[in-house]
């Protein structure tokens, strides 16, 4: 029989083993038939749980342990019995595959029992999944160097070092500074001139609101954001949709969590006049597309948002529990039908106003009733199809 393995010595090697070397054969090979998503799965085995593995099928134990002689598994991946042969339809696994398999049974077949969690549980505890707390602003000698709370923190590191603070900059460096910054593009010679010559107290301030008011703050920062969704002006006709739309939602400073709920929702959102928003849509449907493969298309798709969103690599869980984080693989699935149950739209919405809005109008007057009747004809030929299959 298998066993769950405890966390130490040569079982913790084992269950290392098992991950790397034994799971993902059976993710690639054996979950197709043999899962808890089955209504009935063949010989009553189900390999992507640890209950299943440990109870076995229909035909006994899948293994002894310490011996792959007398092993169900390791029979059936060596194709020696015509009627035990697994995986089937010619899908015979290769010899260094079957070599592992032996290994593992050789070691025990040590499953992730406790091990995995421990590794839960120092997870729920790792800082990073900690709450945010407002730390005590620290006390420095030179108060007067500080001139907001984050300074203070700064300070203090230096002054543990026996550092102190750089010289200020002058002006000429400083707007420099700040228009790299903020726009990513050098100030002219007039910006210099002009700031130089400012000697008011909220001569930087005006430069700096001069630069956040700027079009090109947006076409600087969200490069950034744009990075995190993967995005490329190749992958479609209507991509720059979406880069206007980041440009335009760091622009006009978009609260950071409409700016979410836009690119994961947008479509259930009441925008009103504001259908410019759906744009926001190309977080989701950006990105690599697979032909022939929507799995591995969903998969791109939660990477980019819990990597952008969460900092997380749950696409590791695609196959098996994610080995550091608290993230199981029924989560991933969990998440991956939401995905598969959202269709982009083969025809895009209008985002913008239409320069023309009387021949828009006119538009509407005959688009809208040819809707309807496409409409009319879709429900009546899934009524007539839910009316055979009963």
């Amino acid at each position: 029989m298998l066993r769950a393995a405890p966390p130490d010595g040569s079982d913790a090697r084992g269950v290392e083993f098992f991950e790397k070397n034994i799971r993902p054969l059976l993710a690639n090979k054996c979950y197709q038939c043999h899962n808890r998503q089955s209504k009935k799965a063949k010989g009553g085995l189900l390999l992507d749980s640890q209950e299943g593995l440990l109870k076995g099928g229909d035909s006994g134990p899948l293994v002894v342990t310490g011996d792959p002689d007398k092993s169900l598994l390791i029979k059936a991946v060596r194709y020696t019995d015509e009627d035990l042969r697994m995986p089937p339809d010619g899908e015979k696994l290769t010899g260094a595959q079957v070599a592992d398999f032996e290994v593992w049974v050789k070691m025990g077949a040590p499953l992730p029992g406790v091990q995995e969690d421990k590794i839960k549980a120092n997870a729920r505890t790792h800082w990073s999944f900690q709450p945010v707390k407002r730390p005590a602003v620290p006390t420095v000698k030179d108060q007067t160097w500080v001139q907001s709370p984050v300074d203070a923190f700064i300070l203090a590191k230096l002054e543990s070092k026996g550092m102190q603070p750089a010289q200020p900059a002058n002006k000429r460096t400083l707007i420099r500074r700040a228009t790299y910054d903020l726009i990513g593009l050098p100030p002219t010679p007039e910006e210099v001139t002009a700031f130089v010559a400012d000697e008011s107290p909220d001569a930087f301030a005006k430069v700096l609101d001069r630069l956040l008011a700027s079009p090109h703050y947006g076409e600087r920062w969200g490069r950034h954001w744009l990075d995190v969704a993967s995005y490329a002006s190749s992958d479609s006709p209507y991509a720059f949709t979406y880069r206007d739309y980041v440009i335009r939602a760091f622009n006009d400073d978009l609260p950071y969590d409409e700016f979410l709920l836009q690119q994961l929702a947008a479509d259930q959102l009441d925008l009103g006049k504001n259908q410019q928003a759906l744009a926001g849509l190309g977080f989701l449907t950006g990105g690599r597309h697979f032909d022939n493969n929507i799995d591995d298309t969903i998969d791109d798709r939660i990477d980019v948002v819990t990597r952008g969103l969460m900092a997380l690599s749950v696409s590791c869980a695609r196959c098996h529990d994610h080995k550091y984080d608290p993230i199981p693989t029924r989560d991933y699935y969990a998440l991956h039908g939401v995905f598969a149950s959202s269709i982009a739209p083969d025809e895009m919405p209008l985002l913008g106003i239409d320069p023309d809005p009387k021949a828009y109008a006119e538009y509407l007057s005959k688009h809208k009733p040819l809707q309807a009747k496409w409409d009319d004809f879709i429900h009546k030929q899934e009524a007539e199809s839910l009316c055979e299959k009963g």
